[in-house]
């Protein structure tokens, strides 16, 4: 009993220094592979706060010798680097898209240390590169975040300042609150569960939640996709985030685990529909053929499960 009340201290003194960054984020520095690998061009980018920071991502350009259809710029989930969550949108250069994906402080070769809401500021800084990046064309700009980055995603596009920023975003797997999910998460570990009282509370302020700040998106064409079988982010946070944000908005149900979807050619079909749809396509009448839609009003079918691609795996992963 006096070790295990010995091993709650020091848990919690951890915790509370690291204002709960471990319970949020789980970096990984080396890469497991670069876009080359998979037979992709790309070019190095490296952003620099006004601090003197500097936060690295990848830039895939579409493969089409034509101009872009648009731009994607691609916030991954809490674990991890931009090498192992490549898979998630590799295959989007093939249609005709960029693709812009970047490392939050602390990922990869981006310098610093992760900690909410702090990391707003990488993703902001991404943001407003693309904003003014002339590599763009003026194309549509597409914001698409998963799990951890699709909430910061939504935290961020929902600021004043960014009111038009993204033509269209797509939120897959995202959680509806900071201080929910960390109670969520908690909850898993008999260990922890205990401390939540004192943890929950040092989380980002409800006013940053995704959920309070969802609605602010429109009048941008929003996204938002939840498995039903997410065994990190209940299906519920998909539920509440949808139903907190305005029209004009569209809900896919998934099926599958965790962030796993885009690799699997329907999903993939889907997220190109929806782009094309709402105008984030640039010159669609070179776009491929895409299946009609079952028929109005129709909720749209849960999609299948896509074949698993392990990655190791790096605490509690979202």
């Amino acid at each position: 009993m006096a070790m295990v009340l010995r091993l709650s201290a020091a848990l919690l003194l951890s915790l509370l220094l690291a204002g709960c960054s471990k319970l949020f984020f789980y970096p990984m520095s080396p890469w497991v592979q670069n876009p080359e690998n998979q037979g992709l061009q790309y070019e190095d980018i490296v952003l620099i706060h006004p601090r003197g920071m500097r936060i690295h991502g990848w830039w895939l350009p579409a493969a089409d010798d034509a101009p872009a259809r648009g731009t994607v710029y691609f916030l991954h989930g809490n674990a991890q680097n931009i090498s192992t969550h490549l898979a998630n949108v590799q295959w989007l250069p093939a249609r005709g898209y960029n693709v812009f994906l970047l490392d939050y402080r602390g990922y990869g070769l981006s310098e610093g240390k992760p900690k909410l809401p702090d990391v707003f500021d990488d993703v902001q800084l991404g943001l407003d590169w693309l904003r003014h990046a002339q590599r763009t064309d003026g194309a549509p700009l597409v914001v698409f975040g998963q799990s951890l980055g699709a909430s910061m995603a939504a935290s961020v596009l929902g600021e004043e300042g960014n009111a038009g920023a993204a033509d269209c975003v797509i939120l897959e797997a995202a959680f509806a609150s900071y201080r929910d999910i960390t109670s969520d998460v908690m909850k898993r570990s008999w260990l922890l569960w205990p401390l939540r009282w004192m943890v929950v509370p040092t989380m980002p302020d409800r006013a940053l939640d995704p959920e309070e700040r969802v609605a602010d998106i429109a009048p941008t064409p929003l996204l938002v996709m939840h498995s039903e079988d997410d065994p990190v982010i209940p299906y519920a946070h998909g539920e509440r985030l949808y139903a907190a944000a305005a029209q004009p908005k569209t809900f896919q149900k998934l099926r599958g685990g965790h962030t796993e979807s885009t690799r699997d050619p329907a999903v993939q079909q889907r997220l190109v529909d929806f782009m094309q749809d709402n105008d984030c396509a640039a010159d669609v009448t070179k776009a491929e053929e895409v299946p009609e839609s079952s028929g109005e009003g129709e909720e749209p079918p849960a999609l299948p499960v896509p074949a698993p691609i392990s990655t190791p795996d790096s605490g509690y992963r979202f």
